[in-house]
């Protein structure tokens, strides 16, 4: 009778245990919500003990944002080199694979879920929707500085019609805007028509 190797659990630790708990997170709150998620089922699902996540952070509101803010794929940044145009396409088509679940974050249902949570959306507004404004906001800025864009068909709220345009897109159809509706919704932004 031959024994078999049995490996060992060797015990993780900073990043790698880190790493655990945010994937975990992430999936207990595309699986159960935010409202169904738990300490002990993170802890469960990271194969650790609660007192793993607590060292960490106070509690599920803390890890959420924090498995977030990990998870958020940051938008590219603009490239001085390329057209208002071509990173405003390039951040939005970023944005629409976040918003459409294409990435480690749950997508639009998670989004919809922080709603219920005031705490919770603002720190989420504040910490990773804002940021990503301010992106395109400097995009348009850019284009406006450089002569690309003419400021008079810049609408208010320009930075936030893409975004609301992608997620529109997302609830109606349930996929991401196609790369012909990522370019007509730039055009949307800048004010401009598109050539057919």
């Amino acid at each position: 009778m031959t024994q078999r190797s049995i490996p060992l659990h060797t015990r993780r630790r900073g990043a790698e245990l880190e790493d655990a708990l945010y994937a975990a997170a992430l999936a207990e709150l595309a699986e159960r919500g935010y409202a169904g998620l738990s300490v002990e089922g993170v802890a469960a699902r990271a194969r650790t003990g609660k007192a793993a996540l607590y060292r960490r952070w106070s509690g599920k509101q803390e890890l959420v944002l924090a498995a977030l803010r990990h998870g958020m794929p940051a938008l590219p940044d603009p490239d001085p080199h390329q057209s208002a145009r071509e990173n405003l396409l390039a951040a939005f088509t970023a944005l629409a694979a976040v918003l459409a679940g294409s990435t480690s974050l749950p997508g639009i249902s998670m989004a919809v879920d922080l709603l219920r949570e005031p705490e919770l959306r603002a720190g989420f507004i504040d910490e990773l929707l804002t940021p990503r404004l301010q992106t395109i906001e400097s995009i348009l800025r850019r284009g406006v500085d450089t002569g690309e864009i003419d400021p008079a068909g810049l609408r208010p709220l320009a930075a936030r019609t893409g975004p609301a345009l992608i997620l529109q897109t997302i609830l109606l159809t349930g996929e991401p805007p196609s790369s012909r509706e990522l370019a007509a919704i730039v055009s949307t932004v800048l004010g401009v028509t598109e050539q057919p």
